[in-house]
């Protein structure tokens, strides 16, 4: 979920000249479902919009209480153009979710912010229809809140309070819905199942898991890796992950792709790690950027191994990357093109991995000073 809060002294919100909810002084709220939102994410935005510091106790305190605090009231207003992404002039709504499904999250939503607040102190307008907004907004204050604040969650409070892990939870998926990542929190969460084994969700770690490959070559997925359980290390399902992170850590990246463009062929050895490759595509697909991460990956890898690289065999690492794409990381990473374009010069190396030797020039007169100062050995 997104949601912009705006602090007002009065709202309302009209459809076809008829006013289906106003608010004296309180919060207008702009919500934003997205197509991945849980019954978790629900409940974190109801709790933030609600418990918020962002109204005066007096003129020495400006930011010391809530909408509970003050008895305020809250119009919500649904707006999915929040999840709303520019391709060129163009606006794409598809991680936003769809009408139907949305309309009964929405609704529970409300219902649940009625439950966990007072009934008559909340308004809303009406879902999916053409609604004109008209506020005061007190301040003006206006706040852009995703549904899971990243290093805010875990800033400033208790990181092994058990009573986080759900808040970490949402932080994670967050980072999964919209491309974003916090280490302190993926290592946070995994600590807290370490002390507290009987929280223990495979499902965030796995999301975990995949987070940390998307920021390779940083060691972020092995110290994942070492702060699991041994006893949970079995599961299916992390084998696998496992198993793709080494081929990313071996940086396999042909194979890599092959699993990704469902072309990877698995042997019959009893070792083969990939008996099932179709359900590696399946794992990432609901990672946003997941493999334009690896593509910037491979990148940096391509930087410190090579001093030359075909434009082909440049797009076969990077999935059979298009030449506008080609070109566009080409000149993100500072490669100049050579030879028509058929050829990236990378850098030339030589002079960080040459051996250098490194001459020390003594001078005679210190040599015989350290000698006059050497006592003679002892005699029997």
């Amino acid at each position: 979920m997104r949601v912009v809060l705006q602090r007002v002294t009065r709202a309302a919100v009209t459809v076809s000249d008829e006013v289906v909810g106003s608010i004296g002084k309180g919060l207008c709220v702009l919500v934003g479902i997205h197509r991945d939102d849980t019954e978790e994410d629900m409940k974190y935005i109801i709790r933030k919009i609600l418990n918020l510091r962002i109204f005066p106790a007096s003129e020495q305190k400006p930011w010391d209480k809530s909408v509970m605090d003050l008895d305020l009231e809250v119009l919500s207003v649904s707006q999915f153009t929040l999840y709303g992404q520019f391709k060129g002039n163009k606006l794409d709504f598809h991680t936003a979710m769809a009408p139907t499904e949305a309309s009964k999250f929405y609704e529970t939503f409300l219902e649940s912010m009625k439950k966990a607040y007072k009934p008559e102190k909340i308004q809303d307008g009406k879902f999916a229809a053409m609604m004109s907004v008209d506020l005061v907004n007190d301040g003006p204050m206006s706040f852009e809140r995703l549904q899971r604040d990243l290093h805010e969650a875990i800033e400033g409070v208790n990181r092994y309070n058990p009573e986080n892990v759900s808040d970490l939870a949402a932080c994670v998926q967050a980072m999964v819905a919209e491309n974003k990542y916090d280490k302190d929190i993926v290592l946070t969460i995994l600590k807290l199942y370490q002390l507290n084994p009987e929280k223990y969700d495979e499902a965030v770690v796995r999301q975990v898991l995949l987070k940390t490959l998307m920021v390779l070559p940083s060691s972020d997925f092995a110290l994942a890796k070492c702060l699991i359980d041994t006893n949970r290390l079995g599961s299916q399902e992390l084998r696998r992950i496992f198993d793709l992170g080494a081929v990313l850590e071996s940086c396999n990246f042909a194979v890599f792709w092959k699993l990704m463009k469902g072309t990877y062929k698995p042997s019959t050895n009893t070792t083969e790690p990939f008996k099932v490759p179709s359900e590696i595509p399946k794992m990432v697909k609901h990672l946003v950027g997941f493999e334009d991460s690896i593509k910037h990956y491979a990148c940096r890898v391509i930087s410190v191994t090579f001093q030359n690289i075909e434009k082909k065999l440049l797009s076969r690492l990077l999935g059979g990357a298009s030449d506008k794409e080609v070109t566009a990381l080409a000149k993100k990473f500072g490669w100049e093109a050579k030879e028509n374009g058929d050829v990236f010069f990378v850098a030339n190396h030589e002079g960080t991995i040459k051996t250098r030797n490194i001459d020390e020039k003594i001078q005679f007169s210190h040599v015989a000073d350290l000698l006059t100062s050497i006592q003679p050995p002892l005699t029997h």
